[in-house]
């Protein structure tokens, strides 16, 4: 093999050109390294014109030429070692993990490259060497603790190079300018060891250092004249910033391990005090307790107790348990614990004792996969083949990743799910889970706003048995009285908020637009845990004597072609081609279906539109700016994707004509599908509208179910099959924070009775409105009705808006009048959708409607010709249907205060 190196300077990037198809060992170190592939140049890969690739690409070149192997390249950090590199932040901070002989042990190192993929390559590898099976975890901190690092230098804790077929150490591999720096650091390397070596020789016999490990907690009370800090009347905030203080004070007097996790532990204190929100300044507390808690017994037993007596404080300020100076080994299978998700904690809920983190928390990312081949190096060994042998606690993890073969982990994600089918049960009861039908079970994603049964989470009653559900996205509540408290405590903050609202002389909410919409908002929160704190109580409540068994699961026979089997084959074939930028003809499409075994043709071809979702959605996560995402997108669908050929009978019941993907991306720009906490698609079809929506918050609805296997394989949160184009139940009024739907094109046939009666409670009595709506407009109109008021939503129907003689809109102005009198509408845009549904079989004219919320108080009609002239345009491109859609996306205060520092930074 050889490569052609060319540096492109006008895009500040380094090309590489190989002569021959890489293996797949070596493409997917290139991706963790941070390369990218050209789609449209075959063999071509680049990176950031960084100094680091730089050299890499250029010992990769010199290896082929000398007919040697890429694993021989060595990957060398940009810098060199100096203090003045470290005050120019061209440094990481280094922590790795690793098992002692009687406990958890931490290493900390300075890594001279500032570029975080770089450095984390380099680190891992250097660990997975030094360390073997002991390691633990790898942990890089770009520009960051600048005055450790400076300690670390000092003491030759310095990562210089890795180089791959080394199995020694590798401080001393790559040559210092500075020899007295080189000596200095391998005598002092030396000296340490030597003198670690004499410390644990010696024995203690100075009485002062031998301390007798109480068997109790440990109490801040020293003398009966010490009064406690609820004596003293102080705050948690006043609490915090003396045990800051009494902290670093206690760290001075600390070496090694111990001054390292003390030092860690302030600065995590340091950034709960920072936080002027109450409740992200109590989030950020209990966070860092929590971490200080897994590095307890990494502190001798001296630091312990000294730390202890001041953490403990906060831990009674909050009214929490105490830390404990002694370990207590786990004896059940599931343990309490309070977790973290995306940004909020989850108090209270049971969790496999031996899953480790992050799967007891559930937040893996694609950045977790180093770490986890490091650490859990079995699930590399499951295959599809063999996942019936694994244990419930092996099952349990690979169904916290959205899909197991984004992580290198050769399982299909509807394997997992078949296999929670078969035996759920059984895994259920290998990781301590509750198996009874009514125990309640929290949804991580939201807290306790939401609690339900097992039964509803798994479609017990309905023959479904969807236990990967409950796994994916719940836990179960660990102390129910505990949770009745914490919801207690959390209605009490809600209706406190919610007088607040309320004027005193009318007893009713004050009339101000922006108190009536809190108070709305309140009263549904208030709902929403009412219903939540029912399903505990009737647990709790119910005759412990009679218990409902659940169906029985489905035995677990010698493994056979399953009818979903084929969909995997469908997304492995068409993957492979787009990845070679092959676009496959309606021919060699229509011969997959024997090749796969697809039950009919028409399942083939959705499972064809399921492919280039999850190609399309594999290039919206690429960590670029958006533009250059869409970029890819429209290059994709213009080079790569085929056109969708087929037409069954199904499609045209259910009146189906699909969304192009890149209008479900620049949707998911315009509601902010990143920061959503519910995210809604009444008519989802295979789900190209949520390109960027997170599937764990995200509820599907659709009312063909041979569409649900590609739903399920996506992982959502909830799927339905409901009428959409009947009122939706009542407790999902005003729930979601974004609502996207492109409902099925055509017109309304109920009754005139029928249509009266739901344009009446649905559509706010909007007088004539029964006799001028389609399908599409009532389907339209009963998913607003689920969007919070605040909620962002974007609805794509059928027609073009025009403006007759009169000025006004000439079809369907009844429905327009109705959604701008209601409705905060930013625009409304006609689509050229000969061009841009030209791959998706539908060529009738369709329009996007973007909507910014729900007006707090009824008002106006749909603009005239005079006032938006531009309503008549007519966009022809994905880039001028985001040039428009753009200039209504306005960022929240988060990312302004975001972007600010980022500024500040730079």
């Amino acid at each position: 093999m050889q490569v052609t190196i060319t540096e492109n300077e006008e895009k500040s990037r380094i090309e590489l050109l190989f002569s021959e198809d890489l293996p797949k060992e070596f493409s997917t170190f290139l991706l963790e390294l941070g390369f990218r592939e050209v789609l449209k140049k075959k063999n071509t890969w680049y990176s950031d014109a960084h100094p680091a690739y730089k050299s890499f690409t250029t010992s990769l070149r010199d290896a082929f030429s000398r007919g040697g192997d890429w694993k021989t390249v060595s990957m060398y950090p940009s810098f060199q070692p100096s203090l003045e590199n470290i005050d120019k932040s061209k440094f990481s901070f280094v922590t790795i993990s690793y098992r002692g002989e009687e406990k958890a042990e931490k290493d900390e190192y300075v890594l001279f490259d500032p570029y975080k993929k770089v450095a984390m390559q380099i680190a891992t590898q250097y660990a997975i060497t030094k360390y073997g099976d002991d390691l633990q975890n790898v942990e890089v901190s770009p520009r960051n603790y600048k005055r450790k690092a400076r300690i670390l230098y000092d003491k030759g804790q310095i990562i210089n190079r890795f180089k791959v077929d080394e199995k020694t150490e590798i401080e001393n591999d790559l040559p210092i300018e500075d020899s007295k720096t080189q000596d200095k650091t391998t005598l002092e390397t030396t000296n340490n060891e030597e003198q670690i070596k004499i410390e644990n020789e010696l024995p203690i016999e100075d009485s002062k250092t031998k301390i007798k490990e109480p068997t109790e907690e440990v109490t801040t009370e020293k003398e009966s004249s010490y009064r406690t800090d609820k004596e003293r009347k102080i705050s948690t905030r006043e609490i915090l910033s003396e045990v800051i203080n009494k902290l670093g004070i206690i760290e001075d007097t600390l070496e090694g391990e111990d001054e390292t996790i003390i030092a860690t532990t302030i600065l995590d204190l340091e950034d709960a005090q920072e936080q002027s929100s109450d409740l992200r300044f109590k989030n950020e507390l209990l966070k860092a307790l929590q971490n200080f808690k897994d590095w307890i017994f990494d502190l001798t037993f001296s630091s312990r107790t000294m730390a202890l007596i001041e953490i403990n404080r906060l831990n009674q300020s909050l009214e929490l348990p105490l830390f404990h100076l002694k370990e207590e080994v786990p004896k059940t299978l599931s343990v309490s614990k309070d977790i973290f998700n995306r940004d909020h904690i989850v108090p209270n809920v049971l969790v496999p004792t031996k899953a480790g983190e992050p799967f007891q928390s559930g937040g893996l990312n694609l950045s977790d996969a180093n770490f986890m081949r490091m650490k859990f190096k079995r699930l590399y060994n499951i295959t599809d083949d063999t996942i019936e042998q694994v244990s419930g606690l092996d099952l349990f993890r690979l169904s916290q990743m959205a899909h197991p073969n984004d992580y290198g982990i050769n399982v299909n994600r509807s394997t997992v799910l078949r296999e929670w089918e078969s035996r759920g049960r059984e895994a259920f009861e290998e990781i301590g889970y509750p198996t009874d039908l009514d125990y309640p079970y929290i949804n991580v994603h939201v807290g306790y706003k939401s609690v339900s049964t097992l039964a509803s989470q798994i479609g017990a009653y309905d023959d479904r048995h969807q236990w990967w559900s409950a796994v994916e996205h719940s836990r179960p509540i660990a102390d129910l009285a505990k949770g009745i408290v914490i919801m207690d405590s959390l209605l009490m903050e809600l209706v406190e908020k919610k007088l607040e609202l309320v004027n005193p002389k009318t007893n009713k909410p004050r009339t101000d637009k922006q108190s009536k919409e809190a108070f709305n908002d309140i009263e549904w929160e208030i709902s929403r845990l009412e219903r939540s704190k029912q399903v505990i109580q009737d647990y709790m409540n119910k005759d412990l004597e009679v218990e409902e068994s659940l169906p029985e699961t489905k035995p677990n026979k010698e493994k056979k072609q399953e009818p979903n089997d084929y969909l995997d084959k469908v997304i492995a074939i068409m993957h492979t081609a787009f990845a070679k930028a092959e676009r496959l003809s309606k021919k060699k499409i229509e011969k997959l279906r024997e090749e796969t075994n697809a039950p009919t043709m028409g399942a083939l071809w959705e499972a064809v539109e399921l492919s280039w979702l999850l190609w399309y959605k594999m290039l919206y996560r690429e960590p670029i700016p958006f533009e250059a995402r869409l970029k890819k997108m429209v290059l994709f669908w213009n080079k790569v994707q085929p056109t969708y050929a087929y037409s069954d009978s199904s499609k045209e019941l259910y009146k189906q004509y699909s969304t192009p993907c890149p209008i479900g991306a620049i949707i998911a720009q315009y509601t902010q599908m990143n920061e959503a906490e519910f995210i809604f698609e009444p008519s989802a079809g295979n789900g190209l509208l949520l390109v960027g929506a997170n599937p764990r918050i995200t509820h599907v609805n659709e009312i063909d179910k041979s569409r649900k296997q590609s739903l399920e394989h996506q992982g959502f949160g909830r799927i339905t099959s409901d009428n959409a184009a009947q009122p939706f139940p009542e407790m999902m009024h005003k729930v979601h924070d974004v609502v996207v739907t492109n409902p099925p094109f055509a017109s309304w046939d109920d009754s005139k009775f029928d249509k009266e009666r739901i344009i009446q409670k649905y559509f706010n009595k909007h007088r004539g409105l029964a006799n001028h709506i389609r399908l599409e407009h009532l389907m339209a109109g009963l998913a607003l009705y689920t969007m919070k008021d605040d909620g962002k939503a974007a609805i794509i129907i059928m027609g073009h808006v025009y403006f007759g003689d009169d000025g006004l809109f000439a079809k369907y102005r009844p429905f327009f009048n109705w959604l701008y009198r209601h409705y905060k509408v930013d625009d409304v845009i006609n689509m050229n959708s000969y061009k841009l549904y030209n791959k998706q079989g539908a060529v009738t004219k369709t329009m996007l409607i973007l909507i910014g919320g729900r007006k707090s108080k009824p008002s106006g009609v749909a603009p005239n010709k005079s006032e938006q002239p531009h309503l008549e345009d007519m966009v022809e491109t994905f880039e001028d249907l985001w040039k428009q859609t753009k200039s209504h996306i306005k960022p929240n205060i988060d990312t302004i205060i975001k972007q600010l520092k980022t500024a500040r930074i730079k």
